[in-house]
């Protein structure tokens, strides 16, 4: 990525390799669009299965339905999953940062 300079790309190493990091990040940018309250303390990795779709019909705190109709329904669905799918592609990004490290194995070595 060519907007990354080196001092960035040491810290994005690091983090890639920091999975209570990302996950306390995943949360914080996620917190917003998961906005029934669904997220725990649990890593993220464990929480994508539940169902933030909950909140777009219904008042989390009240349990009351939005005066909504499909059609705005499906629209917010729609615009949530893509804020979902971006953010998550930026992750993978992060990902891709970790630092390879390359073994070299002598071969000339002698094993009994």
């Amino acid at each position: 990525m060519d907007i990354i300079n080196d001092k960035e790309e040491l810290e994005l190493e690091k983090a890639a390799e920091n999975t209570v990091l990302l996950s306390a990040l995943k949360k914080i940018f996620l917190s917003d669009i998961y906005c029934s309250g669904n997220l725990s303390k649990e890593p993220m990795e464990e929480q994508y299965k539940q169902n933030f779709a909950y909140s777009l019909s219904f008042d989390p705190r009240t349990g009351q339905e939005y005066a909504r109709t499909n059609e705005d329904l499906g629209k917010a669905l729609r615009a949530v999953n893509e804020a979902l799918r971006i953010i998550n592609l930026s992750f993978q990004k992060i990902d891709k940062h970790k630092k390879v490290v390359e073994i070299q194995i002598d071969k000339s070595a002698k094993h009994r």
